[in-house]
């Protein structure tokens, strides 16, 4: 046994099956029975390879050799089963492993979130990410993001807030705790929600980044609130904060729609930010939640029309994406 499951699953885990099933069939040959371990080696290897029909095929040669599943092997038909979105075959046989008693483990409610947040059903995602966080499984920003995603696309930007406390209670502060606060009450065009993490910010002395500025500009930009959005852009400064591509654009957008972006942008040729190769340092929920504005979509535009020999040759500052986009016209305006 000890001899054929490693020879058997490293064969399947590399796609031979062909190969891996002969060695099967040669081990029951020699008098092996197979164990729940060598059936469940193949059964992961076939979810890998999206071989879902030979995963059921599997489970039911495993039972007529009198092997039952076991909750190893539940667990790994329950998260084949999510990752590939066959959401109604993972959830029966999650309602069998309770109906059973069976142990469900951590990593298979990771599975079934990620399943959830990618179908985008919001009360099943809350469902077993209230599950995840309870078994203390760390999850990575960028699923984060999807679950942040899915409620900014829902319009349900409260629960921004929500997300961001019980990962912060969960595994302490972070920069996407603190980003996924203040968008949620930007998105909300509460300047006094805003206004009360800024307080929490400064209270727990974290330093301001490009995107905690983007971020509050932006609904500043989106309420017209001219006035805020200008002191805000003088305080920079203040705060080291360096604009990026989405700063320059926000002034640029305002300035369409009857800001008086003039100041800003001198103040930056003066100190030579315009000059600098361009850099986006804003967490990409802030452009999922207020979109990526008119100098964002047209420097796109610019970029999907040069030759890729001239996209990869070219360091591009944002004096270059101003003059290309035609943005100069609006700063000329502005003079």
């Amino acid at each position: 046994m000890d001899t054929y499951n490693p020879i058997i699953h490293g064969l399947s885990r590399a796609g031979n099956f062909s190969d891996a099933l002969r060695f099967f069939d040669e081990m029951k040959e020699s008098g092996l029975e197979p164990d729940s371990e060598t059936y469940d080696g193949l059964i992961g290897a076939y979810g890998k390879f999206q071989m879902y029909d030979e995963m059921g095929e599997c489970v039911k040669k495993m039972e007529l050799d009198g092997c039952s599943p076991d909750h190893i092997t539940y667990n790994i038909l329950i998260q084949e089963y999510a990752r590939g979105g066959l959401l109604q075959r993972m959830e029966k046989l999650y309602q069998r492993m309770l109906s059973k008693r069976m142990k469900l483990q951590s990593s298979t409610f990771v599975a079934m979130l990620k399943a959830y947040t990618t179908f985008g059903i919001v009360e099943k995602m809350e469902k077993f990410y209230r599950k995840v966080l309870n078994s203390r499984t760390f999850l990575e920003d960028d699923f984060v993001r999807k679950m942040a995603e899915v409620y900014i696309k829902n319009y349900m930007f409260s629960r921004l807030e929500d997300l961001a406390l019980d990962l912060c209670s969960a595994f302490g502060e972070s920069d996407l705790v603190w980003c996924l606060r203040l968008l949620s009450y930007a998105c909300l065009l509460s300047k006094k929600g805003m206004d009360i993490v800024v307080r929490e910010m400064r209270d727990a002395k974290i330093n301001w980044n490009v995107g905690v500025a983007n971020i509050i500009m932006l609904a500043y930009v989106k309420m017209k609130d001219f006035r805020h959005l200008r002191i805000l852009l003088s305080q920079l400064p203040i705060y080291r904060v360096r604009p990026d591509i989405v700063t320059i654009g926000i002034v640029l957008d305002a300035s369409r729609i009857g800001f008086d972006g003039r100041g800003a942008l001198e103040s930056w040729k003066r100190m030579g930010y315009l000059d600098r190769v361009v850099e986006l340092k804003t967490d990409s929920l802030v452009l999922t939640a207020f979109g990526k504005g008119h100098f964002l979509k047209s420097c796109e535009e610019v970029y999907s029309s040069l030759h890729p020999e001239d996209r990869q040759r070219k360091k591009w500052t944002y004096n270059d994406l101003i003059k290309h986009t035609g943005s100069m016209t609006v700063w000329n305006q502005d003079k």
